[in-house]
């Protein structure tokens, strides 16, 4: 263990209490008390845990006592209450709220000493003999997300691991199930960078050790490791004839594709692969559907609608409980959302003219949905994640706006909103960012480094576009072309005329399965072996060029 934080001043909870009048009968000789216990231990799985329960002491002492002093000393000890009967006391310990210490190793003594009559009229007291309670107190470190949960079989990868207290303890090693981390580096008391080994297909708890801690360490964490999936080219119908698509997402752990639109009144479809298979849709209502997002650990889809958010089960689909967002502007409504590794979604609001409209936060933990402190107006923001969640690109602005407003980077790792050098207008096609965040494409054209330097551009025919998770590539559809194109944006444009950013296109235009019409979202496989393209027409599966 090491790094603890600093032993709070010491507190004192003095109980000074009658216990009897002086002239009260009596064995006058008994000064003694006896404790029923000499130490105490307590534990909580994290530092934003639930405080753990009191325990009580008693405490039993002679009669000859009349007043009983009882001191808390040291930083496990949050509150002491004591109450006294005949020839005994309770002593209520309470350990300091986990939030308020952090995670570590504390501790604490009680001290509890009983005072005797010094002469005939009990004008004066005297301290008789002490006892002493001494407290342990560990605040564990806790792992809740891994960031992206899912990885690919035989493939070695790097991800975030995300909770809290890594560092005040010694991180000895990471495991996956029974294998142990290639490396890792705790960047931060919440995150730990690591890298697992290529791994064959399956589920792996992911768990951490310290030689200071007592105790396995609670973790939520799960890789899941699947076989890269070879999907045939083909086209999918909608339930609904020419629905507006919303979102497109790929569940990777699920092999499904899952659409939202505005079919319906708003609706959620899901289409999933067995055996090479795809199945029937399976559609569920949402009215008023804007945005979906899967959280960070995949268990949970949320569904965004203009006045709720509804955590959905990722699995069956089913509805929970909606939560609606607090002091709601009038005319303005719920519009995108962007989850980070933290599992906590970046929830945007819109309007219909140049305004500042709220954002929001929702944890996925606590189901609570609160405004976001970012510090500087937005207005109509439109978030994009990165694919381990570290970062959220927010564009902004009202096709109405003369100006161009700043670009907005969330960074998950400190929950901060920092103002960008760049400022741009948005248009329909949403920021899109590679697995690391190493690139970001802003309006579907303009591609960055993670700097924000402009490394090129692509055709203003793009309608919409993905990234390889790796971020050499970027997969378009082109409404010129009617057709996917690709670029490599691995280095910054090199064309002999300075003013020409054009990045290079690799190879000559992807003919799809079918037409996907109008208004296109794009998705692409964790492996990058699949895109998948939704418009108003069908869904298309396209293997990558």
């Amino acid at each position: 263990m090491h790094q603890l934080l600093s032993a709070r001043s010491m507190v004192v909870a003095v109980s000074a209490l009658l216990l009897a009048a002086c002239e009260s009968g009596g064995d006058q000789e008994s000064t003694d008390i006896a404790i029923s216990a000499d130490s105490l231990t307590f534990s909580a799985a994290g530092p934003d845990e639930p405080t753990p329960d009191a325990q009580t002491i008693t405490a039993t002492f002679g009669n000859a006592i009349v007043h009983l002093g009882v001191v808390h000393t040291g930083s496990a000890v949050g509150n002491v209450v004591t109450e006294v009967g005949d020839g005994v006391a309770e002593i209520r310990i309470a350990p300091a709220a986990p939030a308020s210490v952090g995670a570590g190793r504390f501790t604490g003594n009680i001290a509890v000493t009983g005072y005797s009559c010094a002469d005939a009229a009990c004008s004066t007291l005297a301290a008789g003999p002490t006892r002493t309670i001494s407290v342990s107190y560990q605040v564990s470190p806790i792992v809740r997300t891994i960031a992206p949960y899912v990885g690919i079989a035989g493939e070695s990868a790097s991800a975030l691991l995300r909770g809290g207290g890594f560092q005040q303890f010694e991180i000895e090693s990471i495991t996956f199930g029974t294998t142990e981390a290639s490396e890792f580096t705790v960047r931060s008391d919440t995150e730990i960078e690591v890298t697992y080994p290529a791994l064959p297909a399956g589920n792996y708890p992911v768990q951490i050790a310290s030689p200071g801690h007592e105790g396995r360490i609670v973790s939520t964490a799960t890789l899941t490791v699947i076989d890269a999936p070879a999907y045939a080219a083909g086209t999918l119908a909608y339930p609904t004839a020419n629905p507006a698509i919303r979102q497109l997402l790929y569940d990777a752990e699920r092999s499904a594709v899952i659409v939202a639109s505005d079919a319906g009144g708003g609706s959620i479809v899901r289409y999933t692969n067995t055996g090479g298979v795809w199945s029937a849709p399976l559609s569920v209502p949402f009215n008023e559907l804007q945005d979906i997002a899967l959280t960070a650990d995949g268990r949970q889809l949320l569904a965004l609608s203009r006045t709720l958010l509804t955590p959905v089960d990722a699995a069956s689909l089913a509805p929970g409980t909606a939560v609606e967002p607090p002091e709601l502007q009038e005319n303005t409504f719920l519009k995108n959302l962007a989850v980070g590794n933290d599992n906590n979604a970046v929830v945007t609001t819109g309007i219909d003219e140049i305004m500042t409209t709220a954002v929001y936060m929702y944890t996925v933990r606590t189901a609570t949905l609160q405004n976001a402190a970012v510090g500087f107006a937005l207005n109509n923001a439109t978030p994009g994640a990165s694919g381990n969640g570290a970062r959220i690109v927010l564009m902004q602005g009202h096709p109405s706006q003369e100006t161009d407003p700043v670009v907005v980077d969330y960074s998950a790792s400190n929950n901060v909103f920092n103002a960008t050098r760049l400022g741009l207008r948005q248009n329909q096609i949403p920021p899109v960012l590679d697995r690391a965040g190493t690139r970001i494409v802003l309006n579907g054209q303009r591609v960055y480094n993670a700097n924000y330097g402009l490394l090129g551009t692509l055709p203003d025919s793009t309608v919409a576009i993905v990234l390889s998770p790796d971020g050499t590539r970027a997969y378009t559809y082109d409404s010129k072309a009617g057709a996917v194109l690709t670029f490599d944006i691995s280095e910054a444009a090199d064309n002999e005329d300075e003013d020409d950013t054009s990045l290079p296109q690799v190879g000559s235009a992807t003919p799809l399965a079918g037409d996907p019409g109008e208004g296109v979202r794009m998705a692409i496989t964790p492996d990058g072996g699949t895109l998948f393209l939704a418009g108003s027409t069908q869904l298309v599966i396209q293997p990558t060029p």
